[in-house]
């Protein structure tokens, strides 16, 4: 009869428990070995401490969530119609909802219907549906480079094959994109989609030129390739002329448009949409059943009724007049701090700007330092699918004070003097 003392029982259990959690990634898929943590919601848990100065995330200003306008229509709802405020919901959406956001879509395209709008949790959760119904392993997505990381990781998730497009200051280079699809085609194979943000892009913030959006068109009609056009900044313009969107400009049925209100009422709503034709809506509604059968009811008719009352025009104006005087800060600051060899994006809207720092200098090695001196940024080579983009960085505007803008752009300044 073997005995063992309590030390030998311990350091058995602790063996077993290394070997059960290491043998457990023999049960994973192969789509969730693929997975990746989000780097920018890693550098987040950092970035938060309460001396440092954020540039990292993506957060709107929480002073302009319209908090009395949605207390009210909720108190509301609540009394009138809680019942199905409260109850499930059909897959589509809230008919209330999809047939404002049609009426909002159609002030740029009047054919668009209720028919054509899937509500989703978030423009995210639109990412995942379009790649769970479009993609196989070994598929391939041609994108911006840099490009969305939400996007990077809903394809990667489901084991896509990322190409990136390089862009300059009017957008995406359909120079390259159409030497990319002619030598693709002579090898048989066929992209999947072209996935573009094209308003303010995340994370450079280049808004791409009306003449690049109808040669995009003709080279995805010529190729016979869906547009997924991602574009949650579109209304956050604040100065220059707007850009159709590519929807309005699409004649031939093969856009799939993504939509959010995270960034013009507020996030934890969690209330985006996708607008693609009827033909294509019915497998993405079959997807989003398997996922979680309908997004809340309760937060589509509060939004649907805030869009009723005309409210939202008012909102843009508020976040509009907030945010331009917010990037009028960063870009002041930027210019008169910033060492020489240090560029930057000058973005008409949105919430981003993109730096480059000098060749020799790396934006991933540096972020320890910026941390040192209480500031943080967005490393660019998580923006891109080649892996590349090492001297990049994306900061953002919108959240932080203007004050803490000045601020935290003179720590950067000087952080990136003494590397330099």
């Amino acid at each position: 009869m073997l005995v063992y003392d309590s030390k030998q029982l311990f350091m058995k259990y602790l063996k077993g428990r290394r070997r059960l959690v290491k043998d457990l990634t023999v049960f994973y898929s192969r789509a969730a070995r693929n997975m990746k943590r989000s780097e920018i919601r890693e550098l987040l848990k950092v970035a938060r401490k309460p001396d440092i100065i954020s540039f990292a995330g993506g957060l709107p200003d929480p002073k302009t969530f319209p908090i009395k306008d949605l207390e009210e229509i909720s108190c509301e709802l609540l009394r009138e119609k809680g019942a199905l405020a409260l109850q499930y919901g059909p897959t589509e959406g809230e008919p209330p909802l999809r047939e404002e956001i049609a009426k909002w879509m159609s002030y740029e395209k009047a054919s668009i219907k209720p028919e054509n709008i899937l509500i989703t949790a978030g423009s995210q959760q639109g990412l995942d549906i379009i790649s769970k119904v479009f993609l196989d392993p070994n598929d391939i997505v041609v994108m911006e480079l840099p490009s969305y990381i939400g996007g990077l990781q809903a394809f990667n998730a489901y084991r896509a094959k990322m190409i990136g497009v390089p862009q300059d200051a009017q957008g995406m280079r359909m120079d390259n994109l159409s030497k990319l699809l002619a030598k693709l085609a002579k090898k048989n194979r066929k992209p999947k989609f072209i996935y573009v943000v094209p308003d303010f892009q995340n994370p450079s913030g280049i808004t791409m030129t009306l003449q690049r959006r109808k040669t995009l068109l003709e080279i995805a009609y010529q190729y016979d390739i869906p547009i997924i056009e991602d574009s949650p900044y579109r209304e956050l313009r604040y100065r220059g002329k707007s850009v159709p969107a590519i929807y309005n400009l699409d004649t031939q049925d093969q856009i799939i448009a993504l939509g959010t209100f995270s960034k013009l009422l507020c996030p934890g709503l969690r209330i985006g949409w996708i607008m693609a034709p009827i033909e294509w809506m019915d497998r993405m509604i079959v997807a989003k059943q398997s996922m979680d059968l309908c997004s809340p009811s309760y937060t589509q008719l509060m939004v649907a009724e805030y869009l009723k009352r005309g409210l939202l025009p008012k909102q843009i104006r508020k976040l509009r007049d907030l945010y331009n005087g917010k990037l009028e800060v960063m870009l002041k600051t930027l210019k008169h701090h910033m060492p020489e060899g240090v560029r930057w994006s000058k973005p008409d809207g949105g919430l981003f700007l993109w730096l480059e720092l000098p060749k020799n200098l790396s934006a991933n090695d540096l972020f320890p330092k910026a941390i040192e001196n209480k500031v943080a940024y967005v490393v660019g080579s998580a923006f891109h699918c080649d892996g590349k983009g090492q001297n990049t960085a994306r900061i953002n505007f919108s959240y932080s004070t203007e004050q803490q803008i000045s601020e935290g752009i003179q720590r950067l300044a000087e952080m990136l003097k003494e590397s330099m």
